[in-house]
């Protein structure tokens, strides 16, 4: 990503202040975790069903989830089509232009040679790579402000899971300036359906044929002349290891190998003569035509039909819907899922034809998922920390830039998880001393107003206001040290233990 304007200068360094940084760094370190104040059970299943199915309580939302009900609340969520979105959010999206951008048209307008009449050589590189950096940062601002502003928050933290688990990996030439494009035409659109859709879409998306160098994969045969093989299993080992049978799954390395054969001949651009197809294209001449022994299905030659054969044959297999629940579980629940809740929703993944909402209700309706043991024990990850404090304060954003800059100052800008798996889902991931130090200084910039482009001002929000708004979320101890601090109450709310949990 290109450098993010300065906008926002994050330093880890700086805390908030003596009483704020003593208070929340120390009693990060502390080996048990405070006690909460007293929780009667339905505030408590109330703020867990919103902690884990959203970014976090925005005001009032814990008092509107209690007047509805948990079990209305999530029949909601996992209908996000029927729920408004504020016109604020759509305001913000509308400014920035590369939202309304499919994939080519991206490549024409920020692609190399999109400045027409430049020169090629390093300094025309240069200039394609910040033209998609732009781009790749108002995907980021996109991002954050739905995360911010949207009502369809468990959708919104399904486009999160997939967008790692579809991971296309640090920077990489073109995937670079499409993974806007590539989260709103291959993840959003079956966020929430069925997974065999979601895994041809973001197979078949020019982002992840670069990202992972399955446009080099390739048979020479055209002509008549010897045939020269390019086999690149790259993207056929990761489909399989990543994103679905998992790195202990039944594959072998001949089945990589068969894989990588049957996606050879996908490519980036247009067939000669044909119309726009969203820039895929099967090119039959540098493709295997050979039949192919997958998984033990002997799969015919037959061009483009072999991969969508292969791709089915992989949704449908057990071992992906393992790979697929135990991540989900991991997601929303526990750093180690309960092996019996993984195998249910296995069967219910299953037996709906891997329907992702589906899986999501059996998760969310199972006895484990509000088992008391679970209950505000897990770390925020960055993303969700700073979405979620700035939630909690009821902002507006108008401008997510520095917000972007903030998140990579705290170690998880996003598009940039270098390996195949994405960002950690688990709690063990984010547990480093130096990150609590950066999380402490974030908060404390929050709370004063020093983060620019989301409407927020010292004193803008009480300490007592944001104390309501996250409930019985806050220990009675974090309550009073933040009455004590005064003016510098929110700070030590949001920097505190009690509010990185969740």
């Amino acid at each position: 990503m290109a450098p993010l304007p300065r906008r926002y200068a994050f330093s880890p360094l700086r805390m908030v202040g003596g009483l704020l940084g003593l208070l929340a760094f120390f009693a990060f370190l502390a080996v048990a975790s405070p006690s909460r104040a007293d929780d009667p059970a339905a505030p408590a299943r109330v703020l867990h069903a919103v902690n884990r199915l959203t970014y976090g309580p925005a005001p009032g939302d814990l008092a509107r989830v209690a007047g509805m009900g948990v079990p209305a609340f999530i029949a909601g969520q996992l209908d996000p089509d029927r729920l408004d979105e504020p016109p604020a959010l759509a305001e913000a999206l509308a400014r920035l232009p590369t939202e309304a951008m499919d994939t080519v048209a991206l490549f024409r307008e920020y692609g190399p040679g999109a400045a027409s009449g430049s020169p090629a050589g390093p300094e025309a590189m240069r200039r394609t790579f910040d033209r998609a950096g732009l781009a790749a940062l108002e995907a980021a601002r996109a991002r954050l402000t739905r995360a911010i502003l949207s009502k369809r928050q468990l959708y919104e933290l399904m486009v999160a899971f997939w967008s790692d688990f579809f991971s296309l990996g640090a920077k990489k030439g073109l995937a670079h300036l499409w993974v806007g494009s590539f989260e709103r035409e291959a993840i959003r659109p079956h966020a929430m359906g069925r997974f065999l859709d979601l895994l041809a879409a973001t197979a078949m998306h020019p982002a992840m044929l670069i990202a992972r160098d399955n446009w080099k994969n390739v048979v020479h045969r055209d002509g008549g002349g010897p045939v020269k093989e390019a086999i690149d299993p790259t993207y056929a080992a990761i489909l399989l290891a990543h994103q679905t049978l998992g790195p202990g799954g039944p594959q072998k390395p001949a089945d990589t190998l068969a894989l990588a054969r049957i996606l050879t001949g996908w490519r980036v651009g247009a067939a000669r003569g044909a119309s726009d197809t969203g820039g895929f294209y099967f090119d039959v001449g540098l493709h295997d035509p050979a039949d192919k022994v997958f998984l033990g299905h002997t799969i015919k030659g037959s061009g483009l039909a072999e991969g969508v054969e292969a791709l089915r044959v992989l949704a449908e297999h057990p071992a992906t819907a393992q790979t697929v629940c135990r991540r989900l579980v991991a997601y929303f629940l526990a750093d180690e899922p309960p092996a019996p809740l993984v195998a249910r929703l296995a069967g219910v993944f299953a037996k709906s034809g891997g329907d992702i909402r589906e899986t999501l209700r059996a998760l969310f309706d199972s006895p484990e998922f509000f088992d008391p043991k679970y209950l505000g024990a897990r770390l925020k990850s960055p993303l969700r920390q700073a979405v979620s404090a700035v939630r909690a304060l009821g902002a507006v954003p108008d401008d997510a830039t520095a917000l972007a800059g903030a998140l990579a100052g705290l170690g998880q800008p996003l598009y940039e998880a270098d390996g195949p798996e994405g960002y950690p889902v688990t709690t063990a991931g984010w547990q480093k001393p130096d990150g609590l130090v950066r999380r402490v200084s974030f908060a404390g910039d929050l709370a004063t107003g020093r983060i620019p482009g989301l409407g927020l001002a010292p004193g803008k929000t009480s300490e007592a206001a944001l104390a309501a708004t996250l409930g019985p979320g806050l220990s009675e101890t974090t309550r009073q040290a933040a009455a004590r601090a005064a003016a510098a109450g929110p700070a030590v709310i949001l920097g505190s233990p009690d509010f990185m949990r969740y």
